[in-house]
């Protein structure tokens, strides 16, 4: 029913164009616009044309990160995805494992079996010779955080440092270049 009322409108406007283009005075083109009926919603609401909002430009010209990186935290291995670059990083982490898991990011020249340990093994978080550049809450199976965080050039630790997890092998070396 609403596509033969579309097509009757559409037939009443095209032919009230065509009129008044007949009704042109001698010489001159004809000029009209015409613009289709809008559909309507599947909710039979008017729709309307997305506008930006003042609060919306202001966003566009905020700072985006260098890069953005995924980080998936299972079971004794720590995988980094995407890219990074020096500068400010959001990175994606998600736990894809079955246990509670968590992302500490260090920056050390050290080879990860240098890094200071206590005696169950564990990375001391203010040990010599590494720096903590980002630490934050505990993730739950299945769950996901986001942070930002700002890297200089140089080699990272991405670790899993609740007990017993960086013993077990759950980290990866990254390079960030300038």
């Amino acid at each position: 029913m609403h596509r033969v009322r579309q097509a009757a409108v559409f037939i009443v406007i095209t032919g009230l164009a065509l009129l008044s283009a007949g009704c042109a005075t001698a010489g001159s083109a004809p000029s009209f616009t015409f613009a289709p009926p809008a559909a309507p919603s599947p909710t039979g609401q008017p729709t309307s044309t997305p506008t930006a909002s003042p609060s919306a430009s202001a966003a566009a010209l905020s700072p985006s990160p260098a890069s953005d990186a995924t980080v998936s935290l299972t079971e004794w291995k720590v995988t980094v995805g995407g890219t990074i670059k020096s500068g400010k990083t959001d990175l994606a982490i998600t736990n894809t494992g079955v246990a509670p898991h968590e992302l500490l990011v260090f920056k050390s020249d050290l080879d990860p079996s240098a890094y200071p340990t206590d005696a169950a093994g564990d990375i001391k978080e203010k040990g010599a010779g590494v720096t903590l550049v980002s630490d934050g809450d505990n993730i739950d199976p299945a769950g996901s955080q986001t942070r930002g965080i700002d890297l200089a050039p140089g080699k990272y630790l991405f670790v899993c440092n609740i007990p017993g997890h960086f013993k077990q092998g759950m980290f990866t070396v990254v390079t960030v270049a300038p």
